[in-house]
């Protein structure tokens, strides 16, 4: 029963690549996600602490791996889809997954030290919840099917307010770079 079911899975992948290769890659959108996927890096690489790489490198993949984990969750479930991959097997927005929200987030904590983890988390879900997934669905890369708004809102609090207390925890042991 199961051979069947992957026999399925793998004749479906067929066929998503089939459209990946002829009518996604090389398109507008496709070039959209390259370059959501590259230039956030280029601006935090310029800006960022050099002194704290390390623990914002733990915070990087800590979101990447929480992040892509509830994406493809949600994908299973049917509770989204997305169009325009960068890659046709990897189901996860990669540009979100592995680049705005980590780099959202780090320099988020970097910034603005003094504003308190919980409104940053706010502002974050906000932007997050009712500008970014709203642009996306209107470009046509997200498409939401049994998900609603504020189930993001909550869970993208939750998703910084984890990353900064690990980028504020002494657990993670010294990453950074010596200051001497």
């Amino acid at each position: 029963m199961l051979d069947q079911v992957y026999i399925k899975l793998e004749k479906l992948n067929w066929e998503l690549f089939q459209i990946w290769t002829s009518k996604i890659v090389f398109s507008w959108r496709w070039w959209l996600e390259i370059s959501l996927g590259i230039l956030p890096w280029i601006i935090w690489f310029k800006v960022h602490d050099k002194n704290k790489t390390g623990r914002q490198m733990i915070v990087v993949l800590e979101v990447i791996l929480i992040t892509s984990f509830l994406d493809i969750v949600g994908l299973l479930l049917g509770l989204w889809h997305y169009d325009w991959n960068v890659f046709p097997f990897i189901p996860v927005f990669i540009p979100w997954n592995w680049t705005l929200f980590p780099v959202f987030i780090i320099l988020l904590i970097q910034f603005k030290s003094e504003i308190k983890a919980f409104y940053k988390a706010v502002i974050f879900s906000f932007f997050c919840t009712y500008i970014f997934e709203p642009a996306f669905e209107i470009l046509g890369m997200y498409h939401r099917l049994k998900w609603n708004h504020w189930y993001s809102f909550i869970i993208y609090i939750f998703i910084y307010l984890f990353s900064n207390y690990i980028y504020n925890s002494k657990r993670i042991g010294d990453l950074d770079k010596s200051k001497g």
